[in-house]
């Protein structure tokens, strides 16, 4: 709804916004899509994974590389989407991201899957 009156706190003018963030969750009062947030999601994920790239890319043992990526990763990719009614799409597309970066974690290339799909057993 577009007012053209502007609403006042203390004598301080409140900001008309389309979409906030509040509690860790994207709210829009015109998209009703979730693509956007899925994709905001998916950008903390990858924030996340970057900012423990040392330990998720290093030279480090693979169970201790699982437990950081479990306890940091994940959190930020879907912190509060217990409460949604996800489709298959959009959880297709968190599954994906996080996917590639478990791939990335262990180093693991389309090409090397490529390579082990098409070698014969």
């Amino acid at each position: 709804m577009k007012t053209d009156t502007p609403i006042y706190a203390n004598n301080t003018p409140i900001e008309n916004v389309e979409s906030y963030i509040y509690q860790g969750q994207r709210h829009s009062t015109r998209d009703t899509n979730q693509d956007k947030e899925i994709q905001r999601r998916i950008t903390a994920g990858w924030t996340a994974f970057a900012k423990h790239r040392h330990i998720l890319k290093g030279n480090i043992g693979t169970c201790l590389k699982r437990q950081v990526y479990n306890s940091c990763v994940p959190t930020a990719m879907k912190y509060g989407t217990e409460t949604w009614a996800l489709t298959t799409q959009a959880n297709d597309k968190l599954a994906a991201a996080q996917t590639k970066m478990e791939r990335s974690m262990l180093n693991i290339t389309h090409r090397n899957l490529e390579s082990v799909l098409e070698s014969p057993t």
